[in-house]
């Protein structure tokens, strides 16, 4: 029987094993992502018989499960159904991904499944992003030459512990400069301070873009599977070409060839703004999530 739990960050190192079972490559299922939104989520947790669950509450959804970590889906659909049984509620899942919907669907044939397009998950070939190769990159590339130029004397360094107090003081100025008055703005810089408050627990990859000694950038991810996430992203604008800088040398620096083939930057909440910068980049697939809403649970509890 399930029992849900509020999720901590002190649950992370046990509950950590538990993404290696991945079968996806959406940010979804990593610690990172997991952890950095828990709160703004209310994200609650469960293991029963080897399996992770993860119960979250999206905002115009409600509560939903993400697809659990470890041990066989049947199983798994069976005590997500007879947990809604029980209190007499629907099912959401959410994020289905496009590969896992099929058998989800057949398990649950009365179920509706919605994709967001605001959603999706960005996916590259570490390659590109390393690199800026090819004429579609061109412009990417250019941004990169504009800053070496620029700055002659600039450095890329993954993060030190005694680095933190400076990249902590870089992201309070980037988030008076920044400040968008939303609360996914203010949960994302309070939760970026809180893993580097906790750099060891979080056991995120971390590398600082230095200009004359300066920071003009940092970028934090892990890497799952043969993929890299780009979890956190802040750069000063001033230095031009920053950004490209930062994603160029956080891919070199982190996508081990031969053991990182992907990194993934993550969704665009529906920011136009974002989207542009994205797909600038050229994605080689854009990771499809779905809503999978069932109405009866009682019905599948024996199936």
């Amino acid at each position: 029987m399930l029992d849900f739990h509020p999720l901590r960050l002190e649950d992370l190192p046990r509950l950590r094993p538990f993404f290696g079972y991945s079968r996806s490559r959406i940010c979804d299922t990593t610690p990172g992502t997991v952890f950095i939104w828990r709160d703004i989520y209310k994200t609650e947790w469960a293991v029963f018989d080897g399996s992770l669950y993860f119960k979250v509450d999206y905002p115009g959804l409600g509560p939903t499960f993400t697809l659990p970590l470890g041990g066989g889906r049947l199983e798994h659909y069976r005590q997500i159904a007879a947990y809604c049984c029980r209190r007499n509620m629907p099912i959401a899942f959410y994020p289905v991904p496009k590969d896992e919907l099929d058998q989800l669907q057949e398990f649950f044939p009365a179920s509706t499944a919605v994709g967001e397009r605001n959603n999706f998950d960005y996916l590259y070939r570490a390659e590109d992003l390393k690199y800026f190769r090819g004429k579609k990159l061109s412009g990417q590339r250019n941004h990169v030459n504009k800053f070496l130029k620029t700055y002659g004397s600039w450095t890329f360094r993954p993060i030190e512990p005694e680095d933190i107090p400076a990249v902590k003081s870089f992201l309070d100025s980037y988030a008076a400069r920044w400040d968008k008055g939303a609360a996914t703005f203010q949960e994302d810089i309070a939760k970026t301070h809180e893993v580097l408050d906790n750099y060891q627990t979080y056991d995120l990859l971390g590398g600082v873009l230095l200009v004359d000694g300066r920071i003009a950038g940092f970028s934090l991810g892990e890497i799952i599977g043969d993929t890299l996430f780009t979890h956190i992203e802040k750069a000063d604008r001033d230095y031009e070409g920053c950004y490209q800088m930062l994603v160029a040398q956080f891919a070199q620096q982190f996508a081990q060839e031969g053991t990182v083939a992907f990194i993934n930057r993550e969704d665009d909440t529906g920011d136009m703004g974002l989207r542009t910068s994205k797909l600038s980049y050229h994605p080689v697939a854009l990771l499809e999530k779905y809503t999978v809403t069932v109405d009866e649970p009682c019905d599948y509890c024996q199936a």
